[in-house]
């Protein structure tokens, strides 16, 4: 697939669109000065060298944190100014400390909870479990899962009830030691969902590995930058964002 810029995007695939965001509250600062597009059907992964600036930029994208500067759309709603989005428009998988699932609870029970707290009504969770590759985990208990598991735990927990945009993060405490290998297929998993579903997917990471398995990635700092374009060199298709401007990676 080919990259697009911001100005020949469609209206109507732009889920997220990202203009000089930046966010610091006191004296905490995290992403500076993000640009980019994040669309409908696809899994774009935000880079950066430490855990926060991602995870605060994806619970950004969900409308749970919002920007100090710049502009931040999440389907037409300018989140930097302060508006919300609609209950059920986003969600959100698994960030310790703010957004935490019970460890007694089984896979099934989490995430049927999150379906009633969006309002979708009763489903039959474990057609919903098997697209995320855990249905044969329904009725473990969360606390004793491993961490791919739970990595497909979290997004499963982010896109349930029919949202339009779900974030995660795979740098997560929750998560723990995952396999570069076992991300890759969990990535592979949520494009899948994001393409048949239309949903748009926000991944947070510190692994370049994981952030070129994704259709898109964005970089927030020169050192993940670097390392980017380094896996994505001998990709041919592989997309990531430099600045305010799409760079396309072809094969070498």
């Amino acid at each position: 697939m080919l990259g697009k810029t911001m100005e020949t995007l469609g209206a109507d695939e732009a889920a997220v669109i990202a203009r000089d965001a930046s966010y610091r509250a006191g004296g905490y600062r995290s992403f500076e000065y993000a640009t980019f597009t994040a669309a409908f059907g696809e899994v774009t992964a935000l880079l950066g060298a430490d855990a926060a600036a991602p995870r605060d930029l994806a619970l950004a994208c969900a409308g749970v944190v919002r920007p100090s500067e710049g502009s931040l759309s999440v389907v037409g709603v300018e989140i930097a100014s302060g508006e919300r989005l609609t209950r059920g428009l986003a969600g959100v998988g698994v960030f310790s400390g703010m957004l935490d699932v019970s460890p007694e609870l089984t896979v099934e029970e989490t995430v049927r909870r999150e379906f009633r707290l969006r309002r979708a009504g009763e489903v039959d969770v474990l057609p919903y479990l098997a697209k995320h590759g855990i249905a044969t985990h329904a009725e473990h208990v969360v606390s004793s899962l491993e961490p791919a598991a739970r990595a497909r735990l979290s997004g499963a927990v982010a896109c349930a009830g029919g949202v339009r945009i779900a974030s995660l993060d795979l740098d997560d405490p929750f998560i723990g030691g995952m396999s570069t290998s076992a991300a890759r297929d969990i990535v592979e998993g949520l494009r899948a969902f994001a393409e048949q579903h239309a949903v748009c997917i926000v991944v947070a990471t510190r692994d370049a590995d994981i952030a070129s398995a994704c259709d898109e990635a964005y970089a927030l700092d020169f050192a993940s930058e670097e390392e980017l374009r380094a896996k994505t060199r001998a990709v041919r298709g592989t997309r990531f964002r430099k600045g305010p401007a799409l760079i396309e990676v072809g094969a070498v």
